[in-house]
């Protein structure tokens, strides 16, 4: 009852402005949450426990050490994954959904500043911007 009061946060924040994640450590021990920067952030899929006995994949973020690791996805594996990358790629329009709408004219602005320089990070994701007007002012600005 103590530890889920006084222990660490178990929440991984992603920040794109900065790039990095903060993820909790090995065991959601009282240690630190960890924190990279998302570049050089190692990514696996993992099974703990058996396969035969019902263990199933997860997403999970392997650690500095380079022996242990945190899951943090159980389902929609890859596409956890792809939003992760979608939404950290500073360069890319923000990913659909609406916990991003009332930021997506203020984004558009600032990578229009910026002259819309390349994605960050390789992708076949296609991430197109919210209007077909913004799409086309990215493509003559950005050329991408």
């Amino acid at each position: 009852m103590f530890y889920a009061y006084k222990g660490p946060s178990r929440d991984v924040i992603l920040d794109r402005q900065k790039g990095i994640i903060t993820f909790p450590h090995f065991y959601l021990t009282f240690w630190k949450p960890i924190t990279l920067s998302f570049k050089d952030v190692l990514m696996a899929w993992s099974i703990k426990g058996f396969a035969v006995s019902g263990g199933t994949p997860s997403l999970s973020i392997i650690h500095p050490n380079g022996w242990t690791s945190t899951d943090i996805a159980h389902s929609a594996i890859t596409e956890t994954w792809w939003l992760m990358v979608w939404y950290m790629d500073k360069n890319r329009p923000l990913p659909p959904g609406d916990a991003f709408d009332a930021y997506r004219q203020q984004d558009f602005e600032r990578r229009k500043a910026a002259g819309f320089p390349p994605p960050l990070y390789p992708s076949r994701i296609p991430t197109p911007e919210a209007t077909p007007a913004q799409q086309a002012e990215r493509k003559k600005i950005g050329g991408w």
